[in-house]
C-alpha cells in the first residue's frame, strides 16, 4: 500500500490558519542559528505585489496535487540547508508531511507542508514564485507561510515552521520557495496501487440525480482540500464526501451496519448531538492497520424540524450513489 501514515501526533495545517492574521516582523538572519544563504524578500510581503487574474499552473490542479508525495518535497535538496535530518519524514494524511531538523546550533526546526491547506482568514500580502503569497504568524516559534493556487475555492500548499532559534516565517518563506520549485520540476508521485481513492475526485463521485432529490435541488460542489469536497446551496443541508485512509469503521461507536450494494458494507452512524447529522463509512480498498483507504458520506442539517432519522437516510441514500462510481481495482 502507498500510505505512510503515522499514529504519531500531527503537525496542524491548513485548518489552523483561520483567523490567524499577524504578520512577521522581518528579523536579521544573522541571529539565526540556521545557515541560509540568501533571503529574498521581507518577512510578510513576499515578493512585490500580489498577482492577479486567474491561476493557471497546471502543476497546481488538484488532479496533479494529489498524488504528489509530500514527503519527498522535504528532502535533502529542499531542506538541506536548514541543518540536519533527525528522523524520516512522516506523512499525518495524504498531502502532508512533517520533519524534524536540527540547526547549526542544535536548535530544532519542525517543517511541515500540506498541499491542501485553506488559506482562508487573510489577504494575500505579496508573491512567491508568482503565486499569491499569505504569511501568519502564530507566535514567536510558529509560522504559517502560504502560497495561494486557488482562490475559489480558497486553497494553497501551506508550509508551517516551528523554530526557536530564530525567526520561523524566514525559515517558512525560504522552504515554500524551494516547495514550489519542487512541485514545477515533476515531482516524486505516490506508487498509486490499481482501484486507489488517491487520484480520485470527490467532487465528481456523488450522483447529481440523487443529489437533487436528498438536497432539492443540484448543488455547488466545493472541494475542501485535495479529497473532500462540500455539496451543498451555501446552507444547510450539507453532503460531505471524504477520502482518505485509516482504520476500518466499526460499531463499537454505536453505529450500525449498512449495505451499499455490490457486497458493499459500511457503517452508519448518527452523531452524538441532538442535531441532524450521520456518516457512512465504508473500506473502498483493504490495508494493513490504518493504511485502509476509506470513503466517508456525511450529512448535516442543523435546520429547525431537522432529524437525525432523515439525515442517516439520506446519507445512506448519497452513499449508495457514490460507492459503485469510485475506482475499481
Amino acid at each position: 500500500m502507498l500510505n505512510r501514515v503515522s499514529r504519531r501526533p500531527a503537525f496542524v495545517l491548513g485548518i489552523v490558519l483561520l483567523g490567524l492574521v499577524s504578520g512577521c516582523a522581518g528579523e536579521d538572519l544573522s541571529r539565526s542559528n540556521y545557515q541560509r544563504t540568501t533571503v529574498t524578500a521581507e518577512a510578510g510581503s513576499g515578493q512585490g505585489e500580489v498577482p492577479s487574474g486567474p491561476i493557471t499552473d497546471p502543476a497546481f490542479g488538484l488532479s496533479a496535487l494529489r498524488s504528489v508525495d509530500p514527503c519527498a518535497l522535504l528532502s535533502g535538496d529542499v531542506i538541506g540547508d536548514l541543518g540536519t535530518v533527525s528522523d524520516e519524514p512522516y506523512e499525518s494524511e495524504w498531502g502532508s508531511c512533517r520533519v524534524d531538523v536540527q540547526d547549526a546550533g542544535g536548535k530544532t526546526i519542525e517543517v511541515g507542508v500540506d498541499l491542501g491547506g485553506s488559506p482562508m482568514g487573510s489577504d494575500p500580502t505579496g508573491a512567491i514564485e508568482g503565486l499569491p503569497f499569505l504569511e501568519n504568524k502564530l507566535d514567536d516559534t510558529t509560522c504559517y507561510s502560504t502560497a495561494i493556487y486557488s482562490q475559489q475555492p480558497p486553497l494553497g500548499v501551506t508550509v508551517q515552521t516551528g523554530y526557536e532559534g530564530g525567526n520561523p516565517c524566514d525559515v517558512g518563506y525560504t522552504t515554500l520557495q524551494q516547495v514550489v520549485r519542487a512541485l514545477r520540476a515533476e515531482p516524486a508521485k505516490y506508487d498509486v496501487p490499481a482501484g486507489s481513492l488517491l487520484e480520485a475526485d470527490p467532487c465528481a463521485s456523488a450522483d447529481e440525480g440523487v443529489l437533487a432529490q436528498v438536497l432539492g435541488g443540484s448543488p455547488s460542489r466545493m472541494a475542501m482540500g485535495l479529497h473532500a469536497c462540500d455539496l451543498s446551496f451555501g446552507t444547510d443541508p450539507t453532503i460531505s464526501v471524504r477520502f482518505r485512509a485509516g482504520y476500518p469503521p466499526d460499531t463499537s461507536d454505536g453505529g450500525t451496519e449498512v449495505d451499499l450494494g455490490g457486497g458493499v458494507k459500511a457503517i452508519q452512524e448518527p452523531g452524538s448531538t441532538d442535531t441532524a447529522e450521520c456518516s457512512v463509512e465504508w473500506v473502498h480498498l483493504p490495508g494493513e492497520d490504518d493504511a485502509n483507504e476509506l470513503a466517508t458520506v456525511d450529512y448535516y442539517d442543523y435546520n429547525d424540524g431537522a432529524s437525525k432519522d432523515d439525515a442517516c437516510a439520506r446519507a445512506l441514500e448519497v452513499a449508495k450513489s457514490v460507492a459503485p462510481k469510485l475506482p475499481k481495482a
